[in-house]
């Protein structure tokens, strides 16, 4: 776990500041709805939550003193996603401008036309790539919409409408989080591999933490520090599933996992994170919104729970560093800093050639964020597609296991791929995903 502090305050200790984006993941029970506030006062909605589910969004804007919701996005037709939309509206609070996936002809019921009534019927339609405009400082991104993701050319067809679900991939400086509504693993997999998303801070669990969401390959990719679970505490949904729990505890470095709620009938296939981390154990009230304040100044993102029980302070993880372009895409494919054996001769780099060319290595340096280096030569050749194992064999560069920076470095002194890691376990090679 990434945190900045290694306790668990038992008191609220946000100040406010024009430096801060606050986002509310808002207890509506079973369902969805995230507020965004962005520095500069403008909001932003992500789903409502289901039918009467409205006031707890109100109950939030009205004491962070909003008044409107300058946009406000449905990422799909499951009405516990849009549900609440209407009840906010009637509350005298307007939507300026809404935005949804489109393709309604075959959305009936009064529960949607009461949605289509109050935003719906002028909603924008979000397709891959689609920008919303909330703040000069910040950059939100359409990265999948009713089957199609941002830089794959073919898109799902499927009647699932939770993998038509528009996703979103919010950054505020270095501070970036990923919310994608219900989508499942085949949206999931192709977000994967286009890599245009990685390295997030925060990530709202996909479908609450259902067991056909969470994909290994795309938590490979997205890397969180933080996951936010909206879910509910009953129901026969079971939401979060212990598979899911049990796959992102898994990851590495592991994530920290927060609830909305405890789940009450767990059955056989239901799950909790530890209580201390769940923002409501009491199944009677609506006290389990969780907030997180990013402060870019400090460099950190603190999440805490409305209810003053936790909160917890991490730093902002740095941006993923993109290959650099030049004597061919020689890139790190992965780093073993943990082997079982003697870290000193068994720790291992793997570069990997994206060129059509041959490639020679002989002067090239790997090198630490100490500065200490592990030298190549002219036996490190590297044909095209082909990747190269690098054991340090007692060189002076080591692989730091509670996280460390590689540069690699050409014979000219060109620095030509960079790559962090913030910890390791035994035996584990991190994959860099370049």
């Amino acid at each position: 776990m990434r945190y900045l502090l290694a306790c668990i305050f038992t008191f609220y200790c946000f100040a406010a500041s024009a430096q801060t984006l606050k986002v509310f993941h808002i207890d509506v029970n079973q369902g969805d709805a995230t507020l965004i506030v962005a520095p500069n006062g403008r909001t932003l909605l992500i789903d409502s939550g289901g039918n009467g589910r409205g006031r707890q969004i109100v109950a939030v804007m009205q004491a962070e003193g909003l008044n409107r919701i300058d946009h406000y996005v449905t990422t799909h037709y499951h009405e516990d996603h849009y549900g609440g939309i209407d009840e906010v509206v009637a509350a005298g609070i307007p939507v300026i401008q809404a935005y949804d996936r489109g393709h309604k002809e075959d959305e009936a019921g009064d529960r949607f036309d009461e949605y289509q009534t109050s935003v719906g019927e002028d909603a924008i339609v979000l397709v891959p790539g689609t920008l919303i405009k909330l703040d000069a400082d910040m950059k939100i991104t359409t990265i999948s919409s009713s089957g199609a993701v941002l830089g794959d050319n073919h898109p799902l067809t499927t009647d699932d409408e939770n993998d038509l679900s528009a996703s979103l991939l919010i950054e505020y400086g270095n501070f970036s989080m990923f919310v994608g509504g219900d989508i499942h693993s085949p949206i999931e997999q192709k977000i994967a591999a286009t890599n245009v998303v990685k390295n997030v801070d925060v990530y709202q669990g996909n479908h609450h933490g259902s067991h056909t969401s969470s994909d290994k390959a795309f938590l490979d990719v997205m890397l969180p520090q933080v996951v936010v679970i909206s879910n509910g505490d009953h129901g026969g949904h079971r939401h979060p599933r212990q598979v899911t729990l049990d796959t992102l505890e898994g990851l590495n470095p592991t994530p920290t996992i927060f609830q909305t709620n405890k789940l009450i009938k767990v059955g056989a296939t239901g799950g909790n994170v530890p209580d201390m981390f769940i923002a409501d154990l009491d199944p009677r009230d609506f006290e389990g919104t969780i907030q997180i304040d990013v402060d870019q100044t400090k460099g950190t993102f603190t999440v805490s729970y409305r209810n003053g029980a936790t909160s917890i302070e991490f730093l902002i993880d740095p941006p993923v560093t993109q290959a650099i372009s030049g004597a061919g895409g020689v890139l790190i494919a992965s780093v073993l800093p943990n082997p079982v054996g003697s870290d000193k001769d068994l720790e291992v780099v793997v570069l990997v050639n994206n060129t059509t060319n041959i490639i020679s290595l002989e002067g090239w340096v790997l090198r630490d964020a100490a500065g200490l280096t592990w030298e190549l030569n002219a036996s490190h050749s590297l044909p095209p597609g082909m990747q190269l194992s690098l054991v340090r064999n007692g060189q002076a560069m080591s692989l730091n296991n509670g996280g460390d920076e590689i540069s690699l470095i050409d014979s000219s002194g060109k620095l030509r791929d960079l790559f962090a890691y913030s910890g390791s376990s035994e035996g584990t090679v991190i994959e860099t995903h370049h």
